[in-house]
């Protein structure tokens, strides 16, 4: 179970640093440069598949990794915009 979660934290960092990495981002008023945080963002999302695959059947693995990285990567982009959103109503 620790390595599940340990592979869902692992998931969250890499998607969110390849994130930060991509010109189209819309968190950061520039993406972050550097070959550094694009190589932790891939370095995470291969560990967390990693972890995956030692937990559970390689089918399985790449299904569960692909559909956290969809859920990521649709989510984050609209909660942001919201949360923008939101602010700029108040103030």
């Amino acid at each position: 179970m620790i390595v599940a979660w340990l592979s869902a934290f692992l998931l969250l960092i890499g998607a969110g640093a390849l994130y930060l990495a991509s010109p189209n981002q819309i968190l950061l008023a520039s993406p972050l440069a550097g070959r550094g945080i694009k190589l932790l963002g891939i370095g995470g999302l291969i560990a967390s598949l990693a972890l995956l695959l030692t937990v559970m059947g390689s089918a399985t693995a790449v299904f569960t990794w692909t559909t956290g990285l969809m859920l990521l990567w649709s989510v984050a982009p609209v909660v942001i915009r919201w949360l923008r959103f939101r602010k700029e109503q108040v103030g």
